[in-house]
């Protein structure tokens, strides 16, 4: 398992937080996600086996967000 934090732009309310929470832990490889609203951060736990921060990445933006 690998936890990385991953900087997400345009997160501004509690929805958008309930949003990308429970969008990345419907992908495969995801065991934990966290997020941080006032510093626009978003912690993941996934297996490295299965997904890639690239891949992460991608998914976030697919929920509508930019993800560094």
């Amino acid at each position: 398992m690998i936890q990385k934090k991953i900087t997400v732009y345009g997160m501004t309310c509690e929805a958008c937080r309930t949003t990308v929470i429970r969008g990345l832990e419907l992908v495969n490889g995801i065991k934990w996600v966290s997020v941080n609203l006032p510093e626009s951060i978003v912690i993941v736990q996934y297996d490295e086996d299965i997904i890639d921060i690239d891949g992460i990445k991608k998914e976030i933006t697919a929920l509508g967000y930019d993800a560094m």
